[in-house]
């Protein structure tokens, strides 16, 4: 362990004179040659194990989020996230000198951990910029992995962030109260910005102004359709959507739209909207996330309305945001896992993904009783390490409150925990997200099995 431990003195925190071969949000980098890979939404992992010697090694890539000024608060937020949700540290994390780059500044700082009959070392490194955070998790066993491991930090470069404006990062505003059959009470919210969404049957209807925007759920395509192209893709969904709520007078089918300019299975067109006999501009775009096709529709009264609302077509994939909905005690009632075969199979349906972290196996099950308390357990395992298994078991309970966007448990790891929530519609259903609001890099996405 002592030799683990003083090749990380060594270490750089960050360095930009590698070429990266691959990205990941914010983060550039060379990946290690031969390492299993395996990604999500919130992250993507390497992992590598010997199995005669029992060494390993998992570096892990977690997507950026919004973060304070002060590098070393982030850094401080994510030990007690990141790493104790993921492992039993032994000691409080050794630090190493702080790295600056430009505007990034990078704070890294490693511990032994101990988990069952595995041991070894966990390293984080979080960078701060740009009012954002971004963590690399590295935990590993044996010092055979140096060389890959300094490697892999000596090739990792910054990405300044975009510049966004769009609803996906929307804050909501009151919620109003019709009911649905969704199990959300309610299933209207109203955000800042002027749009208006609710929970329907087999969409999410936003609204602003005269312009309408529709969030199908998530479907799956027909297997012959899945070996066809981008026309052929595009235009069965219009069909499929399109057809039965407009007569359409033009379409014009993936023309050449600058902002995405290979395969972006977008269509547009002109059309009188059956209900109303209105005149409308339609904007059509799919979305292929995982297998799931997502399909997002937009009606304006003409072109230049339409756009001034989605001047570009990542609009469209940014409009998913406005799926959410806040959570009261009435609904929250009952119990919430993300794990289990029955749960799997749900995201399969209807979204495609595995909401926790690819290279740990496990899930998350919360438990809201009617009296106002609650029982929770945040368990995995490394399953993709062979016989060296690095084991999690975390339980918690106490009593909880809730109020429109957040949720406070008393009790868990020991204080009281304010979460963020919200519920997601999908079809016949709601899944509902939970995200810790002083460190919303631990996300749950939960569905109620009971």
């Amino acid at each position: 362990m002592k030799k683990i431990l003083f090749f990380l003195f060594i270490i750089p925190a960050t360095a930009t004179f590698a070429q990266p071969a691959e990205s990941f949000d914010l983060f550039s980098f060379s990946a290690p040659a031969g390492w299993k890979k395996e990604s999500n939404e919130s992250g993507v992992s390497y992992t590598a194990e010997n199995a005669k010697t029992g060494a390993f090694c998992a570096i892990a890539l977690y997507k950026s989020l919004p973060g304070s000024s002060d590098s070393k608060k982030n850094f401080d937020a994510s030990w007690e996230t990141v790493v104790k949700e993921m492992v039993k540290v032994t000691s409080a994390p050794a630090m190493q000198p702080i790295a600056k780059e430009g505007e990034w500044e990078v704070q890294s700082g490693y511990a032994p951990f101990e988990s069952n009959e595995a041991k070894g070392v966990a390293l984080l490194v979080t960078t701060t910029g740009y009012e954002k955070m971004c963590n690399i998790l590295i935990l590993f066993n044996s010092e055979e992995y140096q060389t890959a491991i300094e490697s892999f930090l000596a090739s990792v470069e910054m990405k300044k962030p975009a510049v966004q404006n769009n609803p996906a990062n929307k804050q909501p505003g009151n919620p109003t109260t019709p009911a649905g059959n969704s199990g959300i009470v309610k299933s209207t919210t109203t955000f800042n910005d002027g749009w208006t969404a609710k929970a329907m049957e087999d969409y999410v209807f936003v609204t602003k102004e005269n312009t309408k925007f529709y969030i199908h759920y998530g479907t799956e395509a027909p297997a012959n359709l899945q070996r066809t192209g981008e026309s052929d893709i595009t235009q069965y969904f219009w069909e499929k959507f399109i057809f039965p709520r407009y007569t359409v007078t033009n379409l014009w089918l993936n023309p050449d739209v600058q902002s995405i300019p290979t395969f972006n299975y977008y269509a547009e067109g002109t059309g009188i909207e059956k209900s109303t006999g209105n005149s409308v501009f339609i904007g059509f775009r799919v979305i292929i996330d995982n297998g799931v096709y997502y399909c997002s529709e937009a009606a304006a009264s003409g072109k230049e309305e339409y756009l001034r609302h989605f001047p570009n077509l990542n609009m469209l994939k940014d409009m998913r945001g406005s799926n959410r909905f806040a959570v009261t005690k009435q609904d929250v009632i009952g119990d919430w896992s993300s794990s289990g075969s029955s749960v799997l199979q749900y995201y399969n349906v209807y979204t495609g993904a595995n909401a926790g972290m690819a290279f740990s196996s496990g899930g998350q099950d919360f438990f809201f009783k009617p009296a106002g308390t609650y029982n929770a357990r945040i368990a995995g395992n490394m399953g993709t390490m062979g016989g060296s298994q690095v084991v999690f078991d975390n339980k918690y309970n106490g009593q909880f409150t809730v109020s429109d966007w957040e949720i406070t448990l008393t009790k868990y790891s020991g204080t009281t925990t304010v979460f963020t929530c919200y519920y997601e519609a999908v079809k016949g259903g709601r899944i509902l997200h939970v995200a810790k609001k002083l460190a919303p890099g631990v996300h749950y996405a939960l569905v109620k099995v009971k």
